[in-house]
């Protein structure tokens, strides 16, 4: 239709008229110098500059007037799209394989020429839109389009298509969904692959069995299966498989080898899915889970982590174990609660008492968070009432307290001999020496109160040995860091809340409004608010409470179910001599806080009595009433001869006065 070579166009006479242009038009351009005609007749071409032609006449021809918007038919311009090579670099198939870079490079290519054709081919159709002038017939713009592309695919060294309807499917298809068109469909596909996917779960579903079944054992249950010897169910739902799922097309029986069964079997993923059913959770865990890379804390009490022990050394009445808690940074350990047997809810209370009780008389906080397992501690709901975080270990190996049972059993314990190794250890020098009598296998017995006092000697040396993070704490031992690393910012649980959980519980009753015997001995309450809290005409509560080192008790904790009273102390500190000669200093501070405490009892009632005011009642039929009136009774003497009838007084004795009148 027209030929460009840079600014110059050249066009046919009859493509001249067929864009509605008139010969006068094109004799006045010509006159003028705007154009140049070349031959005679209908065979005449042409030629003008863009720069000089009218602007209506390139409008109706159907071209541009800027250099790089015109049409060329030789060449298309391809710009390779980085999105599209990202896209190609990161898809993956569905096993998990990325493309190759030779399929990369192509389908980059081909995705480029065919974003850049779509471009040009958008771009014409609006400028001869724009122009008025009639589209391009659709054979001709396949084949000029199909021409471009085949050019530049030569040129990038892509894929090319055989026929122009190929292309045209491509093109449009590339237009509907973008650069993932041109990947394959049969990526993925099962239909060239003996063994399915929906056979391959078959393989690992016999494999995963609880009675651990060789490979052998696998494929000779699936030849007997697909030959319909034999039937498999689903054991969830119960369905039964179907032998014909394992056929081929002609039916038969699609037969694999003992090879072909141990690589499905033997795939890193599909043996790992399946490796918590044969080996259990503990071996899953140990050999196949991912593990957390963690780094160690700064402060001191902001984690505690707990755990039970079971001590190497065998008692006369059974193993000995003992639960402990340890604080994670300072390596510290606290006392530990000791049970002959496993370890139970009890004991695990009693080891937290412990680690409450000391961290109270060295001046620390609770601590921060409690690291623990499931095990005995996911019952103890309190707990998220003491603790701020509470976190439960998925595996021992994400503990912190067996990295210290650790070094404690193969440190010190081993130093002092007071503990034995496994005798299945792999390393020699952990493995424990078994004595044989008789063919059977005899361990040393001991009494446990020798093994516990052995543990808690070695606890006392392990917690004043060196610390081991010498480069963040030179020359200090596990007890200094514990004491002078603390936590500032931990918000420690109130005694009265604690004792409740981990306390001494005695069923009392509130005296006089004023004390509760408990723990052999007389508590009085330090603040009578607290009489405010009780239910109705009920003076019973529950005393808690935990002796200091010397046996004594300081205060308790009064609650009345879930509701807390208040605290009460010992008032044996506030006794004094009666005697006022014999009273000294401290006898008379002792009386005089007895008279203050008084007197706010006092006060306490008195004001509330004010607010109390004081009434009378009458009768509603009586008009009116003075309340509060003194008056005087005068008795007067009654006239003689003034007889009283019986409706008068009752209170006569008319026997007697006839008696007296005879």
């Amino acid at each position: 239709m027209y030929q460009v070579e840079g600014n110059v166009v050249r066009v046919s006479r009859r493509a001249w008229e067929q864009a509605g242009l008139t010969n006068t038009q094109l004799w006045n351009d010509s006159r003028s110098g705007k154009l140049r005609i070349c031959g005679r007749g209908e065979d005449s071409a042409i030629e003008f500059d863009t720069d000089k032609i009218k602007y209506d006449r390139l409008k109706k021809l159907g071209l541009k007037i800027s250099d790089d918007s015109k049409v060329s038919q030789e060449k298309i311009f391809v710009e390779i799209d980085p999105d599209v090579r990202d896209f190609f670099d990161t898809y993956r198939k569905p096993n998990g394989q990325p493309l190759s870079l030779e399929d990369v490079l192509e389908h980059t290519s081909c995705a480029s020429i065919l974003k850049s054709l779509k471009e040009q081919k958008d771009n014409v159709e609006s400028n001869r839109k724009g122009f008025g002038v009639r589209k391009v017939p659709k054979g001709e713009m396949w084949q000029q389009m199909f021409e471009l592309y085949t050019k530049a695919a030569m040129e990038y060294n892509c894929r090319q298509f055989g026929n122009i309807r190929y292309f045209e499917r491509v093109f449009k298809r590339y237009c509907n969904e973008g650069a993932k068109s041109l990947l394959s469909g049969k990526i993925g596909n099962d239909s060239t692959r003996i063994v399915s996917r929906k056979m391959a779960n078959l393989f690992l579903a016999l494999y995963r069995m609880q009675d651990k079944p060789f490979v052998e054992q696998v494929h000779s249950d699936y030849i007997c299966f697909v030959n319909g010897s034999h039937e498999i169910y689903d054991v969830e739902t119960g369905e039964v498989f179907a032998p014909e799922d394992f056929r081929n097309k002609a039916g038969r029986p699609l037969e694999v080898s003992k090879a072909t069964i141990w690589n499905y079997l033997k795939d890193v993923v599909n043996l790992t899915a399946i490796y918590e059913d044969r080996n259990g959770n503990f071996d899953y865990t140990d050999k196949m889970r991912p593990k957390h890379n963690r780094k160690a804390g700064q402060f001191s009490m902001s984690k505690i982590t707990i755990d039970d022990v079971a001590l190497s050394r065998k008692s006369v009445r059974g193993w000995v174990y003992k639960y402990q808690a340890t604080d994670v940074v300072s390596g510290y350990i606290f006392r530990p609660a000791y049970i002959v047997g496993k370890p139970t809810i009890e004991t695990v209370e009693e080891c937290l008492r412990n680690m409450f009780c000391e961290a109270l008389e060295l001046g620390l906080p609770v601590g921060g968070q409690l690291d623990a397992e499931h095990h005995l501690i996911q019952d103890m709901e309190w707990l998220s009432e003491v603790f701020p975080f509470i976190y439960f270990n998925p595996s021992a190996w994400s503990k912190r307290a067996e990295h210290t049972n650790r070094q404690l059993k193969y440190g010190v314990s081993k130093k002092n001999g007071h503990s034995r190794g496994r005798w299945y250890s792999k390393h020699e020098a952990f493995r424990c020496v078994r004595n044989k009598v008789k063919g059977d296998y005899v361990e040393p017995e001991y009494q446990p109160q020798t093994i516990v006092s052995d543990d808690l000697s070695d606890i006392e040396e392990y917690n004043n040995q060196l610390h081991p993070r010498q480069k963040t704490y030179p020359g200090m031992t596990r007890r200094d860091v514990l004491l002078q690393f603390m936590n500032p910012n931990i918000v420690s649980a109130e005694r009265w809340r604690l004792y409740r959980y981990i306390g001494n519980m005695e069923n009392c009753t509130i005296y006089n409004n004023d004390y509760v015997k408990a723990a052999n001995g007389e508590f009085e309450l330090i603040d009578f608010e607290s009489l405010k809290q009780l239910k109705p005409n009920s003076y019973k509560v529950e005393a808690y409470w935990l002796p200091e080192d010397d046996g004594s008790v300081k205060s308790v904790y009064l609650y009345q179910g879930d509701t807390y009273i208040g605290e009460a102390v010992n008032r044996e500190q506030y006794r004094y001599n009666e005697n006022t000669i014999e009273q000294t200093d401290e006898d008379r501070a002792n009386m005089l806080h007895q008279q203050k405490r008084a007197a706010r009892f006092d006060k306490m009632i008195r004001d509330r009595k004010s607010e109390i005011g004081r009434v009378g009642k009458m009768k509603a039929t009586t008009s009116t009433y003075i309340a509060n009136i003194e008056t005087d009774i005068v008795e007067s003497e009654q006239p003689k001869g003034y007889e009283v009838t019986a409706e008068m007084d009752n209170s006569i004795d008319y026997v007697r006065m006839a008696k007296e009148s005879l």
